[in-house]
């Protein structure tokens, strides 16, 4: 083993064959002539540009969990390609080791240690599948695994435990895991999402670095710049619209914020009109398009040549204004105008209480 001082982390890679915009292609993968799609090229290239990284910048590899998209029945194609990925990568860069942890995707069920999908990767030298829950010295650091498990109470004991043996440590500390964190955010909307964990679970004063998948949207957590969701690699819906994706690079000899690195792929788009450069967009990209009646016939002529498009209607809603109230009003006015229209024997009462509230909210 050549352990090193920094390490390119990712998670939930997810790959599959998605049919969703995609299209057939015949391509040349690790020595086999395929008939497979693009998407899965793209997901498949994405994985030798993660160990290209690595090797620039003279790293060893982290994985956080769900490699693969389909939980229960992967299909042979996209599993050999995967083992495959990971094989030849590791066969081509022979200075790079790479620790893998095990995602809920990637398991038979949610029971603590469950049957998965990564076991078979063990067979690859240098390729360490963390699935026990016991820590590994690497030499430039100590990792602590906490692969996805329903058992929330013993996962918690045993980041705890964990905890412990890392404040002891001589050695710079990282905790390894794919588990969902309250408070986390999801989707282009930054809709806020619960879990089973709260960051002061994680000791985030304890250990050097926090590294976790589950959850898609890459984020620092709880104002810290050691505690990450690293997100996922590639984007493969519009749930991942308005987000790079890539991987990060951690360093254990000179700790700081780790840096996030861009992988191109194509990505999802929603527009709701025709920009100028509609061509170069839809050319490089998953678009939807979200636009009236008039304007979808007018999209027509961009399907003729691709298949990077949707087209979906929006429906148009007519609305009555109930009450006179610019926006804007203050809470008097609101209150007042809409009582005294509709019910204008309680407006007094209506605006005491607003008082009332006033007082005791300045009070």
């Amino acid at each position: 083993m050549n352990p090193k001082k920094k390490f390119i982390v990712f998670g939930d890679f997810h790959l599959h064959n998605f049919a969703d915009y995609s299209k057939p292609v015949t391509a040349k993968l690790y020595g086999q002539e395929l008939e497979v799609t693009d998407r899965l090229v793209a997901h498949v290239q994405t994985i030798d540009r993660v160990f290209a990284i690595a090797n620039e910048h003279n790293a060893d590899v982290i994985f956080l969990g769900d490699f693969f998209h389909s939980r229960y029945s992967i299909p042979t194609l996209v599993f050999n390609l995967g083992f495959d990925a990971i094989y030849e990568n590791m066969q081509k860069y022979p200075n790079i080791n790479m620790y893998m942890i095990v995602g809920n995707h990637d398991q038979k069920d949610n029971s603590r240690f469950p049957v998965h999908s990564l076991r078979s990767f063990r067979t690859i030298d240098r390729v360490h599948v963390l699935d026990d829950f016991y820590p590994m010295d690497v030499g430039s650091c100590v990792l602590y695994p906490v692969s996805y498990s329903d058992d929330v109470a013993y996962l918690k004991q045993r980041i705890y435990d964990f905890s412990v043996e890392a404040e002891a440590s001589t050695k710079p500390t990282l905790l390894l895991g794919h588990i969902g964190i309250d408070g986390s955010e999801t989707g282009r909307y930054s809709h806020r999402l619960e879990g089973a964990f709260k960051v002061g679970d994680l000791f985030p004063d304890v250990f050097t670095y926090g590294l976790f998948g589950h959850y898609h949207k890459w984020q620092f957590l709880g104002g810290t710049d050691n505690m990450l969701y690293v997100g996922n690699t590639i984007q493969t819906s519009f749930s991942d619209e308005g987000q790079d994706k890539g991987v990060w690079l951690v360093d254990v000899e000179n700790i700081g914020k780790p840096q996030f690195i861009p992988i191109q792929n194509k990505k999802f788009i929603t527009l709701t009109d025709i920009p100028a450069n509609a061509q170069e967009i839809i050319d490089n990209n998953y678009v939807r398009f979200i636009v009236s009646k008039e304007t979808a016939t007018e999209i027509e002529v961009f399907k003729e040549s691709t298949d990077n498009i949707r087209v979906e209607v929006q429906k148009e809603y007519k609305s009555e204004l109930r009450i006179d109230i610019e926006v804007g009003s203050d809470e008097h006015t609101i209150v007042e105008t809409y009582t005294k229209k509709m019910y204008p024997h309680v407006t007094d009462i209506a605006l005491d209480i607003l008082k009332e509230a006033k007082l005791r909210q300045t009070g």
